[in-house]
């Protein structure tokens, strides 16, 4: 296995090669049987192996993978590395000189990217050997990994999708109830402004006693209605006209209220 220096982060194992290194930890057996006879019995229980389990080692070596790649690519920013690369054209010069011929085919094969030797180096894979399925199996657990994610997040994104929809119904039919509040509002200020209108017409010439005339002004004895004061008078007039004691302002009430009633002053009052 090439190594790139010292100090590069190890190659990552096959799911295969996991298996065998748990089995061969598990039983002083097999672990004291010469590699090729260890590695035949050991490759003959992964082959009856339940995909389940075989699944679980296949994840830690996309792991494992996952983070020799993240290494290897820090690792390539290295002075080390790129010194090994000189290294490595330099004795492939050295080669070429001694040879008598130069090969661009050679020039790359040492001095690649890791992408360009990793996947070259499953190129170099005999077809239909251990090694080859266990690469493919690898493969297809992590595009089954992969294709769960992007159904996750698909679902995910459907579900978000529909609550901004939502959000966007709601919103939309609260800016309706708003302008609908909005637009009674102004019409209910705008009937009461001119009930009170009406109201000041009708009652303007017709002054009620103050309830304590010496406490307030005593030049004062009467309240006349104005546009400030509507409340109060009619508060104050219903209250004298119901007390029994003033039947001629009682009467001349009404009689102002007919009147604007007939002229159509008042329209928004009945008698």
């Amino acid at each position: 296995m090439r190594s790139y220096g010292p100090n590069a982060p190890p190659k990552p194992s096959s799911a295969f090669n996991l298996y065998m290194r748990y089995r061969s930890s598990q039983s002083n057996e097999l672990s004291s049987l010469p590699f090729n006879e260890r590695r035949r019995m050991i490759s003959s229980e992964w082959s009856s192996l339940p995909q389940e389990q075989k699944d679980m080692y296949y994840k830690q070596a996309i792991v494992e993978r996952t983070r020799y790649e993240e290494e290897f690519a820090e690792y390539k920013k290295t002075d080390e590395y790129k010194n090994w690369l000189a290294k490595q054209e330099y004795n492939k010069s050295l080669q070429r000189k001694k040879n008598g011929k130069s090969s661009s085919k050679e020039t790359h094969d040492d001095v690649d990217s890791f992408e360009d030797e990793y996947s070259s180096k499953f190129r170099r894979i005999p077809i239909f050997t251990h090694e080859f399925l266990e690469y493919n199996r690898e493969r297809e657990t992590s595009l089954r990994h992969i294709r769960k994610q992007v159904t996750k997040l698909d679902e995910e994104t459907a579900l978000l999708s529909k609550h901004v929809d939502n959000l966007a119904g709601a919103e939309t039919t609260l800016e309706q109830q708003i302008k609908s509040a909005e637009a009674t509002l102004a019409s209910e200020e705008s009937v009461l402004a001119r009930l009170n209108k009406e109201l000041v017409a009708t009652f303007s010439d017709l002054p009620i006693p103050i309830a304590d005339a010496s406490s307030r002004s005593p030049n004062k004895s009467a309240e006349r209605i104005n546009p400030n004061n509507i409340e109060s008078y009619l508060s104050r007039l219903a209250e004298l006209a119901s007390s029994g004691h003033h039947e001629p302002l009682r009467a001349k009430a009404r009689e102002r209220l007919k009147a604007a009633m007939q002229c159509g002053t008042l329209t928004m009052y009945s008698v």
